[in-house]
């Protein structure tokens, strides 16, 4: 039998704020029994999405976020990301070319190749002024924790 817990946090956009939140997370995580190889690979996902909405979508000034992540035992999480930022469907991104040279390569898009790679579901929308990514994830026992999915 599974059972589900919610996590809600509201952030002002800014990268200062997301080392306490992460640390809230991860305690979070540790209380409900999340399995540490998810927790770890949800953690880079959401590392990846909130800064780059704290970034690109405010800037130095920040503005809201609202995070939602639900656990679903023994080992799915997904999350719902929310900021009022110039729409942006990530999901679209142009794929990281991951072979060329690092003086070769495009900067950017690193992270959001990993939050493709990673995810089971990665679904954005725009409703009206309102930016909406939803991830999620399933860790299945035994399979390595960051590596599952990354592979090209």
């Amino acid at each position: 039998m599974s059972s589900s817990v919610k996590l809600s946090c509201s952030l002002n956009g800014t990268v200062d704020e997301l080392p306490p939140f992460f640390a809230r997370f991860e305690d979070w995580c540790d209380e409900h029994g999340v399995p540490m190889p998810l927790a770890s690979s949800f953690t880079l996902m959401l590392d990846e999405l909130l800064t780059n909405a704290a970034v690109h979508a405010y800037g130095a000034a920040g503005g809201p976020v609202q995070v939602d992540v639900e656990f679903n035992a023994p080992a799915h999480l997904r999350a719902w990301l929310r900021d009022h930022g110039p729409a942006y469907d990530p999901t679209v991104r142009q794929a990281v070319d991951v072979d060329a040279g690092i003086d070769e390569r495009e900067v950017g898009g690193l992270g959001v190749h990993f939050v493709k790679k990673l995810a089971d579901q990665f679904v954005y929308r725009r409703a009206g002024d309102v930016n909406e990514v939803f991830v999620s994830r399933t860790w299945q026992p035994g399979s390595p924790a960051l590596s599952q999915g990354i592979d090209k």
